[in-house]
């Protein structure tokens, strides 16, 4: 982890990857693509977006590197991202993430549990939050399933929370961290998948 201040750009280390804070030149088509890929969304369970690169910089610009994060997953010595994180620090107490693989060549190869186990690194060492949690679409099968590979467990389901782009309603899923059960999993000598360095 580099030596990180508040409203300065963020950059974290994994194995496989670097994340570091998106700038709005980073609004690239690549990058606006995902907005608009309706698998993608699905997995958000969103509809595309529809947008260009205005609404995607616009998106970017939001995020202070204070309170909100946005991170892009970079493979190193790669110039293109293949996703993002996104954090929310809420109070201080409490962080919110979401992640997005938007290059498919990249599903199934456990970048989400690499990534996010960095970005619970940062948050719950470096901020000292005392809880991470998130929320998925309950279609969302690989999501569901790396929350509770990971350790968060399950605190509720919204039901009919979400509409999907056909005008179905579906259960959105809520999933906590606590900071003890995180230290708790991380025995000493063990080498963690995507610690931050």
């Amino acid at each position: 982890m580099n030596a990180w201040q508040p409203g300065q750009a963020l950059l974290l280390n994994t194995e496989r990857f670097l994340l570091r804070s998106l700038t709005v030149a980073d609004a690239t088509d690549t990058y606006v693509a995902w907005w608009n890929d309706a698998e993608v969304q699905a997995g958000l369970g969103m509809r595309p977006r529809g947008w260009g690169r205005t609404e995607a910089e616009r998106h970017i610009a939001k995020f202070d590197n204070r309170q909100r994060f946005h991170l892009g997953i970079f493979p190193k010595h790669a110039v293109l991202p293949i996703g993002f994180i996104a954090l929310f620090l809420e109070g201080g107490a409490r962080a919110r993430t979401n992640i997005v693989i938007g290059n498919k060549q990249y599903w199934g190869q456990r970048v989400v549990l690499e990534v996010r186990e960095a970005a619970l690194a940062f948050l719950f060492e470096r901020i000292g939050v005392h809880k991470v949690y998130g929320q998925v679409d309950s279609r969302n099968f690989a999501s569901v399933f790396n929350y509770k590979a990971q350790g968060f467990a399950c605190e509720g389901v919204l039901r009919e929370h979400t509409m999907d782009a056909d005008g179905e309603r579906h259960d959105l899923v809520n999933f906590g961290l606590l900071r003890d059960e995180w230290r708790a999993r991380r025995t000493p000598g063990r080498r963690e998948p995507g610690g931050v360095r």
